[in-house]
């Protein structure tokens, strides 16, 4: 994947052999806050969020993804 381009995510999906719609959700984690990636990779805290709430969530600003999927407000938060 990294070494091909493909111009649309049908494209993509066709290649990996995996659904448009999943290959969609998987690309919207992309946009995830920083802060929130590492938070629920590398910490400790537990988190009430999905992983498929996490993908609507991505469409957010930073400071609003994490305290939504975090539960708290961050000062200072990224955009």
């Amino acid at each position: 994947m990294e070494a091909d381009d493909f111009a649309t995510i049908q494209e993509l999906s066709e290649a990996l052999g995996l659904a448009e719609r999943h290959v969609s959700r998987q690309l919207r984690l992309a946009y995830l806050a920083p802060e929130v990636m590492k938070r629920l990779t590398c910490g400790r805290e537990a988190s009430a969020v999905s992983l498929y709430e996490l993908c609507f969530l991505a469409g957010k600003i930073w400071g609003e993804q994490v305290g939504l999927a975090l539960g708290d407000r961050l000062e200072g938060s990224e955009r």
